[in-house]
């Protein structure tokens, strides 16, 4: 080998040796040499070249990965503001390594911090209701399986805290490029429970949501749970009074009260009707009446609301649990139910305690109601008469009716049944209205007027609602006119505790009826807080003592006083009186012997159909028929 062959060998082994740099991902050098040699110079230029060439293309290629990285850092940035905003929880479930990887709000809003980050899915599942466990694994076997879109599920979580959370979570899956199976899901968890189990007015747990807690703590079976339910009874007529901020401040003031009597893991939701109950932790009669004093003291202080203060008033129920009697929540909310009737007509103040009598009495009401509202439809409604009799003549020449209802399949079902019903419901007004279509044709009814004459008179008993009506003297007096019925053969009793309902309309009423010619009596009097003084305001036709007063005045003298002042202040005040509930003859000979001039009771007749009235009731004599029974 030449010098000069020895001599280009060595230049182009130096500047292999200057290239070998790039092997190791340099390329921020330059070729050199001293070399003559215009072959060795150019493979220097064109290898210079080359490394220009290649640290152009590495620069543009660092400036698209920086660009990139910038926009995947921003989309990372919005994507994250994006879930914050939504305020979700990101999972993802690796199915080939049956592990499900979570986020911090993941974990925060299921309450399951001591999971950590990385945990079984059985962990996941088995914190859910177990009536939604079997949906969930389904929905997610099917988006699994091609069948769904997308994943997405609904679902009950336990919060950690005794209580539970409303979810729901959503996904896609990842499948294997190969095999088509799905290699991981990842998707979101979002907390539903403000929509599914928040009252949004009130801010309180809602029925849902005590049914879901109730029924968890009743299958766990520590006998711990008893509810207290609060009923204000002044709060409709507080809040007619209150303008819309006031009564936003009312519903928050009430709430802060009521969660001040809680303690740990109790909690303060609504029932159905939106009327608040306290679940606590004390589960006997004398342990819920401890607490039952204790929500009771939240509101011996008024409420200040805004510039304003107001008082509340309110009665406590209990359903104590401790007994066992309750097989779940469905049957604990349903004993509720039936305490609430009871709860809403006790006094202020009162605390009541639940009784299994009060579920059969609750039935016994349904089926009364069902039967009135039945007998309005189909028209079983049926006036019974009975006589008022004169003390003196022994004639009878007026009659009261009184409504009864013959079920065909029932028989005749008793006043004592439907009568408070229909007053509960409303019903009254509209068997008040079906009694007076039946009654007035009685007068004119060819039977009865042969026995009785043509001028016996009929008193019909007035509800709260007509007697508060202001149209209801037009409308009696309509009905008389159609049935051509003289106004003077019409009575309508009254109670002095509808008249003082509201006084004001039911005296303009009663004034209206006695100008038409309908006398007006007052019924029951001696039966409650009856003021003789009030007697002289009231525009009356006649008084009707109450069967109270009327029995044992044989053997009583502090009731013959009070008679004897009675009819004597009537007498005085040109009132009729009728002394009602007269049952044996000592009664009747006494209040023969004080004066009382007409008379009604069991001793003579109790009410009757018109064929029966009319078998056994003549219409004199009948004093004597009684003096024989």
């Amino acid at each position: 080998m030449s010098d000069s062959e020895r001599r280009l060998r060595a230049r182009i082994n130096e500047i292999a040796d200057q290239l070998c740099q790039a092997i190791d991902g340099r390329y921020d050098f330059h070729l050199s040499t001293d070399s003559e040699d215009l072959d060795v110079q150019k493979l220097s230029v064109l290898s210079n070249f080359v490394l220009e060439s290649v640290r152009r293309n590495i620069r543009e290629l660092e400036r698209a990965r920086d660009q990139l990285e910038e926009k995947v850092q921003e989309r990372t940035r919005r994507l994250d503001l994006i879930i914050q905003g939504a305020n979700d929880g990101v999972w993802e479930w690796d199915f080939e390594e049956d592990q499900l990887q979570v986020s911090v709000r993941w974990l925060a809003m299921s309450g399951c911090q001591e999971l950590g980050h990385r945990f079984r899915p059985s962990e996941w599942v088995m914190r859910m209701h177990p009536q939604d466990r079997g949906p969930f694994s389904e929905a997610m076997l099917n988006h699994a399986n091609g069948l769904s879109e997308r994943f997405s599920c609904e679902f009950r979580l336990q919060d950690g805290r005794g209580g539970y959370r409303w979810m729901v979570a959503r996904g896609i899956c990842e499948m294997d490029p190969v095999t088509g199976s799905p290699r991981r899901m990842s998707g979101t968890q979002a907390d539903m429970t403000e929509q599914k189990f928040v009252d949004s007015t009130t801010r309180l747990p809602n029925a849902e949501y005590l049914d879901l807690v109730l029924q968890q703590r009743l299958a766990e079976g520590s006998g711990q749970v008893g509810l207290l339910v609060v009923v204000f009874s002044n709060l409709a007529l507080v809040r007619d009074s209150l303008t819309p901020a006031e009564e936003r401040a009312l519903v928050r003031e009430v709430r802060q009260r009521l969660h001040r009597c809680l303690r740990p893991g109790e909690l303060v939701a609504l029932l159905a009707d939106n009327t608040p109950a306290v679940l606590v932790h004390d589960a006997d009669e004398d342990g819920l009446r401890t607490r039952a004093r204790e929500l009771m003291q939240q509101f011996d202080e008024s409420l200040l609301l805004n510039e304003r203060r107001v008082w509340l008033s309110l009665v406590v129920g209990a359903i104590p649990g401790d007994d066992g009697r309750f097989i779940g929540s469905a049957d604990m909310l349903q004993a509720t139910r039936t305490m609430l009737r009871r709860v809403r007509n006790a006094a202020t103040g009162s605390f009541l305690v639940y009784q299994d009598e009060m579920r059969q009495r609750n039935r016994e009401r349904l089926d009364a109601e069902q039967s009135l509202r039945s007998a309005l439809r189909h028209d079983w409604v049926e006036p019974f008469l009975q006589p008022l009799v004169n003390l003196q003549s022994g004639e009878v020449d007026a009659f009261e009716a009184l409504c009864r209802i013959r079920h065909p399949d029932l028989g005749l079902i008793s006043p004592g049944l439907f009568i408070p019903v229909a007053e509960e419901t409303g019903l009254i007004g509209a068997l008040s209205d079906a009694m007076l279509l039946k009654t007035l044709p009685l007068m004119n009814d060819p039977l009865l007027t042969q026995v009785y004459g043509e001028h016996f008179s009929v008193s019909l008993n007035l509800s709260p609602a007509q007697l508060h009506d202001p149209a209801m003297a037009d409308h009696l007096i309509r009905e008389l006119h159609r049935a051509g019925v003289d106004p003077r053969r019409l009575k309508v009793e009254i109670t002095e505790t509808a008249v003082m309902a509201d006084a004001s309309i039911a005296m303009v009423v009663m004034k209206e009826l006695r100008r038409a010619g309908i006398s007006v009596a007052l019924d029951d009097f001696g039966a409650g807080y009856s003021s003789l003084g009030y007697l002289r305001q009231l525009p009356l036709d006649q008084l009707k003592i109450d069967r109270s007063l009327v029995s044992g005045i044989d053997s009583d003298s502090e009731k013959r006083a009070i008679m004897e002042m009675i009819l004597t202040l009537c007498e005085r005040l040109s009132l009729s009186v009728v002394v009602e509930g007269i049952e044996n003859e000592r009664e009747l000979s006494c209040l023969v012997g004080m004066g009382a001039h007409v008379g009604q009771g069991f001793l003579f007749s109790r009410p009757l159909p018109r064929d029966e009235l009319v078998a056994r009731v003549p219409r004199r004599g009948i004093l004597a028929l009684a003096g024989g029974q």
